[in-house]
């Protein structure tokens, strides 16, 4: 995938596949959102490998000036269920059988020694959980993003961008179930929300 300039107004990421699956949802649904007239122009795209030592890293390059003002995190979940928009992260990880996301490091622990319990994410979940809810998509506020790639982003970013000085960017992470028959409907509840985070943070 391409992505627009550093200097866009919005940043959507997505994983790519993990644990030996072929195909991450929140990829192919990225890609399919990207396509679609509703999804805002200004916005660039990446997607990044599910492994959490190099996520530090990949989050400094984004939130480096200029900063996307939104970014809209999506990661892969688990087959049942709706999707979530998350809103704390965890100050733990835990990788499982992981190995690939463990790049030879511990498989779990706490992603900053010494850093609070939790943090809150810093983006309006609940009000887009209610425009997504009005459009007709169902979807849920979740409070555990889990221990994996995922809840490591959203606290990596939610910290760095904590710490750094000068406007604070709105940074969210919206959990897609591994649902490949929804695609098309998550493609376009993630369009919707691109469309409605930049009218808000206009």
């Amino acid at each position: 995938m391409s992505l627009a300039p550093a200097q866009s107004f919005g940043l959507i990421t997505a994983y790519r596949p993990f644990l030996g699956r072929a195909e991450n949802q929140s990829e192919q649904v990225l890609r399919r959102a990207a396509s679609l007239p509703a999804f805002p122009k200004n916005w660039s795209t990446e997607v990044w490998p599910a492994v959490l030592p190099e996520l530090a890293e990949r989050v400094e390059g984004v939130l480096a000036a200029p900063a996307p003002q939104v970014w809209l995190a999506l990661g892969e979940a688990r087959e049942e269920g709706v999707p979530e928009l998350e809103t704390i992260a965890h100050n733990a990880f835990d990788l499982g059988e992981d190995a690939e996301a463990a790049a030879g490091g511990s498989a779990s622990g706490v992603l900053e020694v010494h850093g609070p319990a939790f943090v809150r994410a810093h983006w309006p979940a609940a009000g887009l959980a209610d425009s997504l809810a009005e459009a007709g998509f169902s979807v849920q506020l979740s409070q555990d993003a889990g221990r994996h790639c995922c809840n490591g982003l959203l606290w990596l970013a939610t910290r760095a961008a904590e710490l750094t000085p000068g406007p604070r960017p709105w940074i969210g992470f919206l959990h897609l179930p591994r649902q490949p028959e929804k695609r098309d409907e998550q493609a376009n509840l993630v369009a919707h929300a691109a469309a409605w985070l930049a009218q808000q943070h206009g």
